[in-house]
């Protein structure tokens, strides 16, 4: 398991939601979780632990050392990263807010979201003590490492909309204030603070009045429980009022680095490696959220399932840098603008597998009663005498004659390489390189049973290795066809030598390249002549090609064997038709 395995995991088992229901994508591009939507729901972006260089980590822009300490750390801020950004999509709707804080003005906006992120943060609490105790100890934890950011200079600062917003973070993450503000607002402030733990209370006890704790449907009680409703809404505008009744208005939404970022945060600027666990600070952020720290059989649990997963993980990092070299290797002269793997967006596959699942069912349903009608072994009358049913049949006195069985021939192995053209231009024809890759990926599966037998790869200016010789068809993998999209240029003899390259190196004894595209190259000079050449080295060394014109029958100028689709059901069907007709013939 990865972290990007273990998130999802976490994240169905604290909300039963589906990838079709809520999307999680671990973003490597993004330094601070947050949260966002689309049209089917909660979109949550994770930071995954990065390796900025040997012997360290790296998570929200701290730095970690890589020994057993240092990732229990990490990982206990990246569980606790899940949680808060998992139960957002249980507690938060963000709707009812819509006309009671109403403002226009961008400094205004930033007050009304700072209030609601801090109260929504505060009724997760509420949850967490009501559904999932287990869960605080990661919270706690992270509250602590987040206080310790915290910036020293906040005393010296004349910001005071930005010193009130630490302080209320503070009094969240260890139950006292950061920087004197003076006895009227400290006093204002602490009340604040009052209302949000009041707010927890709320919704803890409105949780536990049902005795099943674990049934779900947390997020339809709270949202129709007036009084927390109330709560929610009280609580906020009193924030609002706090800051703009004292002429406060805010310049960025601060929020602590391991919840939903919501822009610029320059409060938490320390990115020094913390794990000292003694001192004030770890004690009061347990004692702030009612709880007590973790026992030492379970910080060991925890030390224990960090070092599995972060080594697995820095593992297959180093696994994939050196397919990435390798493949590099295979055309020093190739013109992509880099090598590499996809992102990975899970949801995205699963939902367009959905929208294809009819055809697809149909194409493999087609290929097993095919399959049945060629493995069904009929008795033989000619061949090598099957002795002891030829006694029967002797003994029986019957007039049966099939008692032979025939020399089987020996099938030659095969791998092969799938190619999809993921530039522009095919979006012209409505192909879009995520569904013909989802077609295709599951066929293959079904039609090769062996995941080391057959690889793919998308291309447009760059080369994108979704599965590689050497890998399971996994989520990951699935995860990468998911978050695939269209790129400008389509460098097809490029790809075709890469792609022909890896698989010379296979060991099988047939080896098949299979090129879905519009069969429009575009990139470069004479990049026409380049694919001429590029197909006929290919051709030459006894790779066999095929050609699936999507949308065009362009691809008939470069490819001998070659077919136009226009539907991924056809897609699949002359897939299906090419493996049948070349397994039959070797």
């Amino acid at each position: 398991m990865n972290p990007t395995d273990y998130a999802w995991s976490t994240l169905q088992s604290l909300t039963q939601k589906k990838p079709s229901d809520v999307k999680l994508i671990v973003d490597e591009a993004s330094e601070y979780p947050s949260l966002e939507s689309d049209s089917r729901g909660y979109v949550l972006r994770l930071s995954p632990p990065k390796r900025p260089r040997d012997n360290v980590m790296s998570l929200h822009g701290m730095y970690f050392d890589t020994d057993a300490k240092g990732k229990a750390s990490l990982w206990r801020i990246y569980r606790a990263s899940i949680y808060h950004l998992a139960l957002h999509t249980e507690v938060t709707d963000y709707t009812i807010y819509r006309d009671a804080l109403r403002k226009n003005h961008t400094s205004e906006q930033n007050n009304k979201m700072f209030a609601i992120s801090l109260v929504e943060d505060h009724a997760i609490r509420g949850l967490m003590r009501a559904r999932w105790p287990g869960l605080i100890a990661d919270t706690a934890y992270a509250n602590h490492v987040s206080y310790r950011r915290l910036d020293a200079r906040l005393e010296e600062i004349d910001d005071l909309a930005l010193k009130s917003a630490a302080n209320l973070l503070s009094y969240s993450m260890i139950g006292r204030p950061c920087a004197e503000m003076g006895a009227e607002a400290g006093k204002e402030l602490e009340n604040i603070h009052s209302d949000l733990i009041n707010l927890e209370n709320i919704i803890a006890e409105s949780l536990n009045k049902f005795e099943n704790n674990n049934d779900g449907g947390a997020g339809s009680r709270l949202n129709n429980n007036d009084r927390v409703l109330n709560a929610k809404l009280e609580t906020s505008k009193r924030i609002v009022s706090f800051l703009e009744e004292g002429s406060m208005y805010l310049g960025e939404i601060p929020s602590l680095p391991y919840t939903d970022n919501h822009g610029p945060n320059s409060l938490f600027g320390n990115t020094e490696s913390r794990h000292e666990e003694e001192g004030d600070s770890l004690a009061l952020a347990f004692q702030e959220l009612s709880s007590e720290a973790p026992r030492e059989a379970e910080d060991r649990a925890t030390e224990i399932e960090s070092q599995t997963i972060l080594t697995d993980w820095e593992y297959s990092l180093s696994v994939r840098q050196r397919l990435v070299e390798m493949y590099t290797e295979l055309d020093p002269t190739s013109h992509f603008e880099r090598i590499a793997f996809p992102g990975e967006d899970y949801a995205e596959f699963v939902r367009t597998r959905s929208k294809f699942i009819g055809p697809i069912r149909r194409v493999l349903d087609h290929l097993r009663m095919v399959r049945s009608s060629i493995d069904e072994v009929q008795g033989m009358e000619s061949g090598y005498v099957d002795v002891p049913t030829a006694i029967q049949v002797v003994a029986s006195g019957s007039a049966r004659n099939d008692v032979f069985i025939r020399e089987e021939f020996e099938k030659k192995s095969e791998s092969w390489a799938i190619l999809v053209d993921s530039s522009k231009s095919l979006e012209s024809v409505n192909a879009q390189v995520k569904e013909i890759l989802v077609c295709l990926a599951e066929v293959a599966r079904d039609l090769i049973p062996n995941p080391a037998a057959w690889a793919c790869y998308a291309f447009n200016e760059n080369l994108y290795i979704v599965k590689d010789f050497s890998e399971l068809y996994s989520n990951s993998v699935k995860g990468r066809i998911g978050s695939l999209s269209s790129g400008l240029k389509t460098y097809l003899p490029d790809a075709l030598r890469i792609a022909a390259n890896r698989l010379s190196r296979t060991t099988e004894d047939v080896k098949v390249l299979l090129v879905a595209s519009d069969g429009f190259p575009l990139g470069y000079e004479a990049i026409d002549e380049e694919l001429i050449r590029a197909i006929e080295q290919i051709t030459k060394s006894g790779i066999q090609l095929i050609g699936l014109g999507v949308g065009s029958s362009s691809i008939r100028q470069y490819f001998r064997s070659n077919c136009v689709v226009n539907h991924p059901y056809d897609l699949m069907k002359h897939f299906v038709k090419a493996y049948m007709e070349l397994s039959g013939s070797f």
